[in-house]
């Protein structure tokens, strides 16, 4: 299932490149347990070639245990970065996130946990600890996403700082494939 979902992905976002929409990333979430398998990088980067797509592209989203798995797998990651594959730290602010895998992992983006956006609008701790992370990755060079914006005013609180990418049911509703590139047509700039 893993590898269809991979494949489908890939060819998904190479279905819009050559179309309506020639700028198109796609995030796919990846387990620990892909990352392990011997041959997961050697298979992505043959689908990428495959499909005559910038690896820059492709973003794969982990979450931080992929740090408890060895140095192998954090080498693996390496050179999936060295390629041009995007790598996220997903669900950041959760659990024992650290602030080591900022320093390990060669990330492009950290992508905060919703449970932490959720209350932003409500709690000045949260939107403290919200600002505070995008600070850092700011200074990173990273990109953040803070995920499931669900309410106006959590919106209203993070349109200020430009850097910060959103995602919720606020945005968006899941989509069709096909139907996306529509969609992102109509949403405002």
């Amino acid at each position: 299932i893993s590898d269809w979902v991979l494949r489908k992905a890939i060819e998904t976002v190479e279905a819009w490149r050559r179309g309506p929409w020639p700028q198109a990333r796609v995030a796919i979430n990846v387990s620990v347990r892909q990352v392990l398998d011997h041959g997961f990088e050697a298979r992505l980067l043959e689908l990428i070639e495959r499909h005559a797509l910038p690896p820059q592209c492709i973003e794969l989203e982990l979450t931080e245990n992929v740090l408890q798995t060895g140095r192998a797998t954090v080498e693996v990651i390496h050179r999936l970065r060295a390629a041009g594959v995007g790598i996220a730290l997903d669900d950041f602010g959760t659990g024992y996130s650290s602030l080591a895998s900022l320093e390990h992992l060669p990330l492009t983006r950290v992508k905060l946990d919703q449970s932490l956006v959720a209350s932003i609008d409500t709690n000045a701790r949260s939107l403290a600890i919200t600002r505070a992370i995008a600070g850092l990755c700011q200074q990173l060079g990273l990109e953040m996403t803070a995920e499931g914006i669900e309410r106006p005013e959590q919106l209203a609180l993070l349109l200020p700082h430009g850097s910060i990418f959103l995602q919720g049911y606020l945005l968006c509703r899941p989509v069709n494939p096909a139907d996306l590139p529509a969609r992102v047509r109509e949403l405002p700039q």
